[in-house]
């Protein structure tokens, strides 16, 4: 018999296996099987609840704070289609969904997949936003530069879009209220922005981040003292549509997913250094954080360099020195296989900084055997030099300080004006 969804059955005659299998739909230990003389039958049994959805927070996928392979379910709406390809083998669709903390999150659909949702795009016309919600999805890790994201289960996801569902109608709800509400607010940041930049990290200082064996995601306070160069340029070629690295000059090439680029795009990728008390360590800028911080883009840097007369694409232009000196809030992916850290986003507003420091402040006491006479030491500002990758290291490498040293490492809030 076909079984049916919010129907009820009675199962006799089955085997009773460890749940744990490399997807799961459910974290119950334990899962039952079918075997050739297992008999279903049909019951009505009010007293069991509808299947109640498991939405993942996007912020935690994002800070890889999930459970491997457990399939959830998300909650979004489509801010960006990005990429789609329907002939030939592998028809996907990548879009960005956001959820109401304003967290984006990619998510690709496959094969029959996106053809549903492409289909519903192809015949929208209304003004209201998208609101997607796919069940038992699967959560890829972020690998390298490439941040998690999520896709359909090959048969079990379930694709609702813009349906009179419950679950829709009151995120819809809440997200028209949350629009209304965002439009009545200026010149503050909002709480939904708090929490998607702490989500459910841990602060650590320097000295803790230059021992970390594993990766991880914290936050913390530091200031930008130098620009790291080594055998990597300040940037690199890039697809207008995926962003990925490309190994084509700059003049026009078609990229691996398909798109052709009249032109290359430049995209930032710098290793700093990143002071905070008397240590230090690498983190790793890409672009949109190098794009803020600069106030310019990759293109625009390079094409100002070269009506300077430099030509060479490798050559660190100095608008770089622009981030130096910059004291940041920072949300990192420890990466000890990669000896530095991945920003994963960094902000000046001093309400967040002083919150982290407020976080490393409790930290500190914890562990503190001297904190009673222990001198209150500042961020250090800028010397705007630069260091070879090999200076860095061995830089990095003295950064290890005891509990009895750490207390001294106190840092200084900042003072809104």
């Amino acid at each position: 018999m076909d079984l049916k969804e919010n129907c009820t059955y009675v199962m006799h005659n089955f085997k009773v296996l460890k749940n744990n299998g490399q997807y799961r739909v459910c974290d119950h230990q334990f899962k039952l099987v079918f075997i050739g003389v297992t008999v279903v039958r049909e019951c009505v049994l009010g007293d069991i609840p509808f299947r109640k959805y498991r939405f993942a927070g996007f912020a935690d996928v994002v800070d890889d704070q999930f459970e491997r392979g457990l399939l959830v379910d998300v909650i979004g709406v489509v801010e960006e289609v990005v990429f789609r390809q329907v002939s030939g083998k592998g028809r996907r669709v990548v879009f960005k969904l956001k959820d109401l903390s304003q967290q984006l999150l990619s998510c690709t659909l496959w094969d029959d997949y996106c053809l549903q949702f492409l289909k519903f795009l192809d015949d929208y016309e209304g003004d209201d936003p998208i609101i997607v919600l796919l069940s038992h999805c699967r959560i890829k890790e972020a690998q390298g530069s490439y941040p998690a994201s999520i896709n359909n289960s090959f048969k079990a996801s379930k694709l609702i879009i813009n349906q009179p569902v419950m679950e829709l109608q009151e995120f819809n709800e809440r997200y028209f209220l949350y629009v209304l509400w965002s439009t009545q607010l200026s010149g503050s940041i909002q709480l939904s922005s708090k929490e998607s930049f702490f989500g459910k990290t841990e602060a650590k200082t320097i000295a803790d981040i230059n021992t970390i064996s594993e990766e991880i995601v914290c936050v913390t306070v530091g200031t930008i003292t130098r620009i790291v160069l080594d055998n990597h340029s300040w940037c690199y070629i890039a697809c207008i549509q995926c962003h990925k690295k490309s190994d084509a000059e700059m003049g026009p090439f078609t990229c691996a997913c398909g798109k052709y680029n009249k032109e290359a795009v430049l995209r930032y990728r710098l290793e700093v250094m990143i002071n905070q008390g008397n240590e230090s360590t690498k983190f790793l800028l890409w672009d949109r954080e190098c794009s803020e911080l600069i106030g310019q883009s990759a293109d625009a840097v390079n094409k100002l360099k070269i009506e300077d007369g430099d030509v060479d694409l490798n050559a660190s232009p100095q608008s770089l020195d622009k981030l130096l000196g910059h004291e940041l809030a920072f949300k990192i992916k420890v990466q000890p296989k990669f000896r530095n850290s991945a920003v994963l986003k960094c902000s000046a507003d001093s309400s967040l900084i002083n919150v982290v420091m407020d976080m490393l402040a409790d930290a500190e006491q914890s562990l503190s055997v001297t904190a009673d006479h222990d001198p209150l030491l500042g961020l250090p500002l800028t010397p705007t030099k630069r260091k070879t990758f090999q200076d860095c290291d061995d830089e990095a490498g003295t950064s290890q300080i005891s509990h009895a040293q750490l207390s001294s490492n106190k840092l200084k809030k900042h003072v809104g004006i």
